[in-house]
């Protein structure tokens, strides 16, 4: 369900949905308690609900400060893996030359194929597994690179790195699979994060104010503030889908520089 929410239901619509309905919510719960609560049996007793309300406000803002850390330098280290990863094997292309230009234009021909179909493959990449194209691109430079007979200490040492970049390119690879799933949270963390708005919402309601105004816009701009983390946790609890995606620009980028010869 929330996979759904944040690929296919544009994140403006969830954000504006979230923010209206979570203080409407709230201002019809305050209809309803302030029917058999009055001001005049509350009032008297703000000073020690304030004093509770801000012992959890701090707690709950404790909680959804660092939910909203943490997926947040999860999104940041997706990126930073993937632009790792473009830029991994493209290194190999300048030092490709010390085995001559027609090895290294294959070498090229086969990093660019590797990047083009990470990219064609982007989208289907967290639905449908491995893809097959970049794993078959993948041994072909593999190939390619064992092919070479290195007769000096230069080519000893680009096949030594090469072999390295595609091993570190596979790891590039799995990490950022496992950053897609570790950093979602768990169910245990969202029901903690739903029952703590609650209570917070919950305590909120319990103040008297003989401004009834000014008690309901306190109450709708508590709620929005709570509604907009939510957001961001939604929003940022899949790096690889919604509108603020990690995006393959990093290997479009080197597929643009190889094609030029930049």
């Amino acid at each position: 369900m929330e996979l759904w929410l944040v690929r296919d239901v544009p994140a403006w619509l969830v954000g504006t949905v979230l923010i209206i309905a979570l203080p409407a919510v709230t201002l019809g719960l305050d209809r309803l308690i302030r029917r058999t609560l009055p001001h005049k049996r509350l009032g008297p007793h703000n000073e020690v609900t304030g004093v509770i309300v801000s012992v959890v406000g701090v707690a709950y803002a404790i909680v959804i400060g660092l939910c909203v850390v943490s997926l947040w330098e999860g999104y940041t280290d997706a990126k930073d893996n993937s632009r790792d990863e473009a830029a991994n094997l493209a290194a190999l292309i300048p030092a490709g030359a010390v085995f001559g230009p027609a090895t290294q234009q294959k070498i090229t021909d086969d990093v660019i194929r590797y990047e083009s179909d990470i990219v064609a493959d982007w989208h289907t990449r967290r639905e449908q597994g491995p893809e097959r194209r970049r794993t078959a691109d993948l041994d072909e430079l593999t190939a390619t690179v064992g092919a070479l007979q290195a007769t000096t200490e230069a080519q000893r040492a680009f096949v030594l790195d090469a072999v390295e970049r595609i091993g570190r390119a596979e790891a590039y690879h799995h990490d950022s699979d496992a950053e897609a799933d570790d950093q979602r949270m768990s169910d245990v963390m969202w029901l903690g994060v739903l029952l703590s708005t609650a209570v917070i919402i919950a305590m909120s309601l319990f103040f008297g104010l003989d401004d009834n105004m000014l008690r309901r816009i306190l109450l709708v701009l508590c709620s929005a503030v709570i509604a907009t983390n939510l957001f961001l946790i939604i929003e940022m609890n899949y790096p690889y889908f919604g509108s603020f995606a990690v995006t393959p620009d990093a290997y479009e980028q080197v597929i643009a520089d190889l094609r030029t010869g930049r």
